[in-house]
């Protein structure tokens, strides 16, 4: 099977050390740049469970801020003081939204 390995965007081009990501079916494979023949694979969903909330960069260092994540073709949005409450959207909804919240300044 040829797998399309994609490089984190963490990575800079001029080292090789490096967490690498294909998918295919329902499965994500993970591999270390520099070992690439141990591979970890698991399914899609288990490696969307690790992906951390993004805070809002207007919230500076406080804590009490709009967090996102991107899951698939969702975006999910939560209060950090209320982490169990989520909305779940799509990206474009997302950005009707923002539009229309700088519309009404």
């Amino acid at each position: 099977m040829d797998i399309n390995w994609r490089k984190s965007s963490f990575s800079s081009d001029t080292q090789g050390d490096c967490v690498e990501l294909a998918r295919f079916d329902d499965r994500i494979a993970i591999r270390e740049s520099d070992t690439p023949a141990t591979v970890l694979q698991t399914r899609g969903r288990s490696v969307a469970a690790l992906i951390e909330w993004q805070k809002s960069s207007f919230s500076g260092d406080r804590d009490d801020c709009v967090e996102l994540r991107r899951r698939g073709d969702r975006v999910a949005l939560r209060e950090s003081d209320a982490p169990t409450t989520v909305v779940a959207t799509t990206p474009p909804r997302l950005r009707a939204l923002l539009a229309a919240l700088k519309a009404t300044g």
